[in-house]
């Protein structure tokens, strides 16, 4: 195995493994043709490693593999990230409730076209409003990795939270941002 030194700089986007670089989860509990935002990544497909003096990125040179090299021993792989995976599977979108829900249902119970968008919607760059009523910024935040939004919380669990689905939050949440495209900014910022 011959390796060679990567010069990428101090921050390398990697390849989010949960998703597989497509931005969209997949799991049980996503019926048919929907999909939700990642986790992981917030929907880019990707994540920064950043690097600091000890580490370093090296590639096999036979095999193309990447990895990454802490104080001179291999810690793991990575692939590098070059641009958003498309699925075939997935035609609509929209942000993890932690309930099941079908694309017919969620239209069918209220659901609208910016809670649940098209996949080719995703692609161009939008992104989804969360669906108020059955989730809480808290929970957007926290999971993609952005624990600053704090809304007083009172909870042992999201569900217990006596404030869980009210506007209250999310208007704190979004602070000065009306329109769709503002909030759909707001949620970007989310890492």
């Amino acid at each position: 195995m011959f390796l060679k030194e990567l010069d990428l700089g101090h921050e390398t986007k990697c390849t989010c493994g949960s998703c597989k670089g497509t931005g969209i989860y997949k799991g049980f509990a996503e019926h048919d043709d929907l999909g939700v935002v990642c986790h992981y990544c917030n929907g880019k497909g990707y994540y920064t490693l950043e690097l600091n003096e000890n580490m370093q990125l090296v590639q096999d040179e036979k095999t193309g593999t990447v990895y990454e090299v802490s104080d001179g021993l291999i810690v793991g792989s990575v692939s590098l990230f070059n641009e958003l995976q498309k699925r075939d599977d997935v035609n609509y979108v929209m942000y993890s409730t932690g309930r099941v829900f079908s694309p017919e249902y969620l239209f069918e119970h209220g659901a609208s076209e910016i809670n649940v968008i098209r996949y080719e919607e995703f692609i161009q760059g939008k992104l989804p409003l969360p669906m108020m009523q059955y989730t809480c910024p808290r929970q957007i935040s926290q999971s993609y990795g952005n624990a600053e939004f704090d809304n007083d919380c009172e909870f042992g669990c999201f569900s217990d939270c006596k404030k869980f689905g009210t506007q209250e939050c999310w208007k704190k949440f979004y602070g000065e941002a009306k329109t769709i495209e503002e909030k759909q900014n707001v949620l970007k910022k989310v890492r």
